[in-house]
């Protein structure tokens, strides 16, 4: 006879969007705590997206404490300049983990690198003409 599981606490958790997903950047079970960390994050990084939801551990789920239903409670979306609560309480299932060696892609900031090498080649160019040709 299998055991029955005990009761999990309501989380809840920050989340970033990294490429064409979600990355948990913080899990906490105190909403008022976990809504300043939120701000805090939205303060630090006005640029991206983030949403705050809330995590209930699924009781019908195959993995043990790994799957939970998810409700949204904060959207920032950066185009808008603000946060949204969510109208509905939309609830889904959480994706099981990611199998080992899986990876999220992500992008590349190239006009950075080409940055470093532009101002690479021309402080080489400045010490050559400077101290090479004498």
């Amino acid at each position: 006879m299998p055991q029955a599981r005990p009761p999990q606490p309501t989380r809840f958790a920050i989340q970033k969007a990294r490429g064409k997903g979600w990355s948990t950047l913080e899990v906490g079970e105190e909403l008022a705590q976990t809504e300043a960390r939120f701000d805090l994050m939205v303060k630090v990084n006005p640029r991206a997206y983030f949403r705050l939801i809330q995590l209930d551990y699924n009781p019908d789920s195959g993995y043990d404490g790994m799957e939970f239903n998810w409700t949204l409670i904060h959207l920032y979306d950066p185009s808008k300049g603000g946060t949204r609560k969510s109208g509905r309480g939309r609830t889904a299932a959480a994706r099981p983990p990611k199998a080992p060696g899986a990876k999220d892609r992500t992008r590349a900031p190239v006009r950075f690198y080409l940055a470093v090498v532009l101002i690479g080649l021309l402080a080489g160019a400045l010490v050559y003409m400077r101290w090479g040709l004498g």
